[in-house]
């Protein structure tokens, strides 16, 4: 079962954050609090960074699941293309839209999986750790 840990230790909030710290990213100052702003800022941030890293990236169009961005994957001859950790999409199914397991995997599975958009669709991953019981 995947954890619902959406925010906190997510690879993108990670990433992000030592760029910020390179003074790469402009990062937010504001404590706690605010919170959610700041997630939001970070995550565009984080795309935005990413965009002009690598020409014609495609994101998921909701931007909640820029908490599940894990990296970029490069393939010989082919673009560079998004990666997105297919558990932390199912936890934020099943919290923002209050799915159970079953259903937000099946949903994940129909139309965010199975959206071919071409060349620069993005790629999902299952890690090591959420496949070993």
């Amino acid at each position: 079962m995947p954890s619902n840990s959406l925010n906190k230790g997510s690879s993108s909030g990670e990433l992000a954050g030592e760029l910020a710290s390179n003074g790469r990213l402009n990062a937010s100052g504001e404590k706690a609090g605010n919170l959610e702003k700041q997630e939001a800022s970070l995550n565009n941030d984080l795309r935005d960074y990413l965009g002009s890293m690598f020409d014609g990236l495609l994101f998921l169009s909701e931007p909640e699941f820029d908490q599940a961005i894990v990296g970029v994957a490069d393939r010989i001859g082919m673009s560079t293309v998004v990666v997105y950790d297919t558990s932390k999409i199912i936890d934020i199914l099943c919290e923002r839209d209050g799915m159970d397991l079953e259903e937000a995997t099946e949903f994940y599975e129909f139309n965010i999986l199975g959206a071919y958009v071409g060349e620069q669709t993005p790629m999902f991953i299952s890690l090591i750790d959420d496949l070993v019981l």
